[in-house]
């Protein structure tokens, strides 16, 4: 929303960051070392030296007030973004699937606040989120990209928060960023909580593992919409945590674009 993009070198842990036009919403890098990224309106090509990007993919035909969301690839290397009401009033948004030289395709609708997705270990399953539902779905993934058996997997309880974004780790667990939920949870591939860290900040927003051997957990907070009195209490809302969490994280597979 801030419409800046960060980039974090594990070694020095010295931050960079570049101003966009509109808000980027998520970053895949191809199997050529490109960076490919989601804005607001379209799909683009970044420029890894001064971020100046090239439009690959508009996406035109959704509502005005709606925009592109978070994404994530699969480990067939198909690139899944969702889009959503910005106004995050109506359940217009949608799941996309695009790659392998396929143009973005909707594959799953009625969502009001997509986030996620994460793909288990083995690739056969996608977890998709409706943050607005509270709701994370899981979807059977085959070889092809192709969806099919959506179920309700997690439904968040309102002392939880909201699930927001996602991640899996080596053990096939799924790590979820909760929205006003102080922290992140841990769940077993069974849909089984087995653990909770809490954070000082309450605005968890997403997960993903980095650095050497994927063992640190880097967790993303915002600031947005908190009240004066909040932002006292919880400074670092907004900041960014690395975690050793115990377990390692397993590597995102490059697009096929």
């Amino acid at each position: 929303l801030g419409q800046r993009l960060f980039r974090l070198d594990c070694q020095s842990m010295r931050v960079s960051q570049f101003t966009m036009p509109e808000p980027i919403c998520w970053v895949m890098e191809t199997e050529q070392g490109e960076l490919v990224a989601g804005f607001a309106k379209g799909v683009y090509k970044l420029n890894s030296e001064d971020f100046s990007r090239e439009l690959v993919y508009a996406i035109d035909h959704e509502p005005l007030q709606n925009r592109l969301n978070d994404g994530k690839t699969s480990r067939q290397g198909f690139g899944f973004f969702g889009s959503m009401d910005s106004q995050e009033q109506s359940s217009s948004g949608k799941l996309y699937r695009f790659g392998h030289g396929q143009t973005p395709t909707a594959v799953d609708h009625d969502y009001t606040i997509s986030n996620g997705p994460a793909v288990s270990k083995n690739g056969q399953f996608l977890y998709s989120t409706d943050s607005d539902k509270q709701t994370i779905y899981r979807f059977t993934l085959n070889e092809h990209g192709e969806l099919a058996d959506k179920h309700e997997f997690i439904r968040f309880t309102d002392n939880m928060g909201f699930p927001d974004g996602m991640t899996v780790d080596s053990e096939d667990h799924l790590w979820v960023a909760a929205w006003n939920g102080y922290g992140i949870y841990r769940f077993a591939p069974s849909g089984e909580q087995v653990q909770f860290i809490r954070l000082p900040a309450p605005r968890v927003t997403s997960v993903a593992f980095v650095g050497e051997e994927l063992r640190h957990l880097a967790v993303t907070t915002a600031a947005v919409g908190l009240e004066d009195s909040v932002l006292a209490d919880y400074p670092h809302s907004g900041g960014v945590f690395i975690l050793e969490p115990g377990v390692k994280g397993i590597a995102e597979t490059p697009l096929k674009l």
